[in-house]
C-alpha cells in the first residue's frame, strides 16, 4: 500500500483521475506483452480506451455511449487468468481492471476505485515477484519480506507515492502537465517487460 494515499485522498477527482490513468498507463505494456505472447485480446482496444480517459481530462467533456462502448470492449478483450497458463494473464486482467475502475470512476467519482487502481499496480508486482522468484507463501516464511523488498515492488510504490507528490504539487492539469508526469513517472510499464 502506498504511504501516501491520504495526499491521494485529498487531491481534486480531476487529480485523482490523471492518477489513475497514469496507472493505467503503465499497465498497459503488461498487456500488451501478455497479448503478444498468448494471441489474445486487443491492444488497440486497450490503447484506445485509454486515450479516450486522456481526452476525457484535457477537454473535460464526456461521452457516455462512447464510455459505455470502452466499457464492453474492455470487457471483451479481458482475460480470466485460469484459462492460461501464465501469471501475465492476471497482470492483464489488472490492467484491464483499472481501466474499467477508471472509466467508471469519471462518473463516480468514488475514491474507493482510485485506491483499488492503486492496489492493481501493486498486486500486478506482487503476482510477478512470486512467480518469478518462485516464492510459495506457504513454505517461506520470509514470503511477504522478500516481496515488499523486491526491487519491481520497492519501485511501484516509489513511483505511486511520487506521483501523488507531483500530483499535489501540479496546479494546472493539462497537456503539458500530463506529459510531464508520464515522462517521470511513467516512461515504462511496471514490470519491465518489452
Amino acid at each position: 500500500m502506498i504511504k501516501n494515499l491520504q495526499i491521494l485522498a485529498d487531491l481534486s477527482p480531476e487529480k485523482q483521475l490523471t492518477f489513475a490513468y497514469l496507472i493505467c498507463k503503465r499497465l498497459a505494456p503488461n498487456y500488451a506483452f501478455f497479448s503478444k505472447q498468448f494471441g489474445f485480446g486487443n491492444t488497440n482496444q486497450l490503447n484506445a480506451c485509454i486515450d479516450f480517459i486522456y481526452n476525457h481530462i484535457i477537454k473535460n467533456d464526456f461521452d457516455e455511449n462512447a464510455a459505455i462502448i470502452h466499457l464492453h470492449n474492455i470487457d471483451a478483450i479481458t482475460p480470466f487468468p485460469e484459462n492460461f497458463n501464465t501469471i501475465l494473464a492476471s497482470s492483464a486482467l489488472d490492467a484491464c481492471s483499472a481501466i474499467l475502475d477508471t472509466l467508471i470512476f469519471i462518473t463516480d467519482q468514488d475514491f474507493n476505485l482510485i485506491e483499488n487502481i492503486s492496489s492493481y499496480a501493486t498486486d500486478s508486482v506482487d503476482m510477478y515477484v512470486q512467480d518469478l522468484e518462485n516464492l510459495d507463501n506457504n513454505t517461506d516464511e520470509d514470503f511477504e519480506k522478500k516481496i515488499t523488498n523486491h526491487p519491481l515492488m520497492v519501485k511501484e510504490i516509489k513511483t505511486q507515492n511520487d506521483i501523488c507528490i507531483s500530483l499535489k504539487n501540479t496546479d494546472v492539469i493539462n497537456e503539458a502537465s500530463i506529459k510531464s508526469l508520464l515522462l517521470s513517472h511513467a516512461p515504462q510499464g511496471n514490470l519491465g517487460l518489452n
